[in-house]
């Protein structure tokens, strides 16, 4: 019976001593202080491991305490015991930290390879650390062992830095994996390029998109889904349609029809894509039909750039009918900067007409260089 009582004091000492070295622990990777800090809390994990050798959190709570105290090689030691008899992650990553707060790169990008291969949550804590040390994200992926969880958070990552051209690189790394879950991530890289005015690097990232039978290849002065063949997206360099305000919108393979209400606003855009340009001429080649708008339809195509206009068609006339083929109209404009361009078909009353509601259906849209 004290045999048994004693046994079980003991293990409930070494319980304790572990939960305490864990808190312990815990706090100090967050930059807190050791609890209470002199030589018995040392003490105390020593016998824990004493007891216990393949206790990591309690080698790792010496390890943090003899960095403090100044003693280096117990430290050093001790983590690398931890990671020894631990081979998940919070080991390996306490070793990445102390190795960082060194400067020892060789013992640092090992614990934080052997980290990286064990993470399976976010992964920006450790990006973050390693970019520290290597601030291109190729060679650092290089380093920390290629992963597609990895590619995903350094991309998180460089667009959280606004470091775009690194991030359409990682993307490109990643677009080679053909995964279909990154799309959204991918459309999303694409769009904030945009943004950005990063034309090149934002063609690389959508072109690198996988798994979307609707999605057409950007290139310098061509539009993609110039039929309509596909729903458009509203992402990067598809078609963004917007639903004319108190009016509405239907798509069906091969055209878009806008509902142009008696309350539709005097102006309002209806569809637009961005596209590269390069400086040159351009015509610009469309179907469309037009159903009980008045004689000047106002409907008319706008190019932007930086937010200005940089060129207007003139107003479209009527073309009715409703055989197979709506009327082919062209129009031709020049710009003289290269870059990323706007190109929107919008809806603007002219002054001195009535506005009449009525339908407004587009077809196909071809842009050529000439």
């Amino acid at each position: 019976m004290f045999y048994s009582r004693l046994f079980a004091g003991i293990s409930f000492l070494g319980f304790a001593l572990v939960t305490m070295g864990t808190i312990r622990l815990a706090l100090a990777e967050r930059g807190w202080p050791m609890v209470a800090g002199d030589a018995r809390n040392l003490d105390d994990q020593r016998a824990v491991v004493h007891l216990n050798p393949r206790d990591s959190a309690a080698w790792m709570a010496i390890g943090l305490g003899a960095e403090r105290d100044g003693d280096l090689e117990e430290a050093s030691h001790s983590l690398l015991e931890a990671e020894k008899v631990d081979r998940q992650y919070l080991p390996a990553w306490t070793s990445a930290n102390f190795f960082f707060r060194r400067a020892d790169d060789h013992q640092f990008w090992r614990a934080a390879a052997r980290a990286a291969a064990m993470s399976y949550d976010d992964p920006a804590p450790l990006i973050e650390l390693a970019d520290r040390r290597e601030p291109n994200a190729g060679t650092a992926l290089d380093r920390l062992g290629d992963s597609a969880h990895l590619e995903r958070g350094y991309i998180r990552f460089l667009m959280g830095q606004r470091r775009w051209q690194e991030a359409g690189a990682v993307a490109a790394r990643l677009s080679l994996r053909g995964e279909a879950r990154d799309r959204e991530l991918m459309f999303n890289l694409t769009d904030r390029l945009i943004e950005a005015n990063e034309a090149d690097a934002a063609l690389a990232a959508w072109n690198g998109i996988q798994h979307f039978p609707a999605l057409d290849r950007a290139r310098h002065g061509r539009l993609v889904n110039q039929d309509f063949k596909g729903q458009p997206s509203g992402e990067g360099f598809d078609w963004r349609v917007t639903e004319a305000p108190r009016g509405s919108v239907r798509w069906e393979p091969s055209k878009l029809q806008f509902w142009l209400a008696g309350s539709t606003p005097e102006a309002c855009k209806l569809v637009e894509q961005w596209v590269v340009l390069d400086a040159g001429c351009y015509c610009l080649r469309f179907k469309y039909r037009t159903e009980g708008l008045a004689a000047e339809t106002g409907l008319r195509w706008t190019l932007l750039h930086r937010g200005r206009e940089e060129a207007s068609s003139a107003v479209l006339g009527l073309a009715p009918g409703r055989g197979p083929d709506p009327k082919v109209t062209e129009w031709s404009f020049r710009v003289a900067e290269a870059g990323l361009y706007q190109l929107a078909w919008v809806y603007r009353r002219v002054p001195g007409t009535t506005h009449q509601e009525g339908l407004a259906e587009l077809a196909h849209v071809d842009l050529e260089a000439r």
